[in-house]
């Protein structure tokens, strides 16, 4: 899985993907390479997980980085009950995540 097969949002969307879905947002750069690392770490996740995916590219939409709490990237954010319930900056593994998402 790559950022360019998740759902894009950007300051006009992502209100409104974060109301209607449930799942994690990755804010990442075009050349981060730990980013690409999460790309593939959320793809395995949302394989055993029924999730939604989105990526916000933190250099074109900073205000949505600063709206999130987020200062680096990659970071997660997860999604639920219409609302940012919880940002994590970093790389995790799989096993990590889905403990993550399962317990906010």
């Amino acid at each position: 899985m790559s950022v360019e097969d998740l759902t894009r949002l950007d300051s006009s969307s992502f209100d409104d993907f974060v109301r209607t879905h449930e799942g994690i947002v990755l804010f990442h750069k075009k050349l981060c390479p730990h980013c690409k690392v999460m790309e593939t770490v959320i793809g395995k996740v949302a394989a055993q997980i029924p999730m939604s995916l989105a990526a916000v590219d933190s250099e074109e939409e900073p205000a949505l980085m600063e709206k999130v709490g987020a200062e680096r990237v990659p970071t997660l954010a997860l999604i639920r009950g219409g609302e940012v319930r919880a940002v994590f900056t970093g790389i995790k593994n799989p096993r990590e995540v889905i403990a993550w998402y399962q317990g906010n």
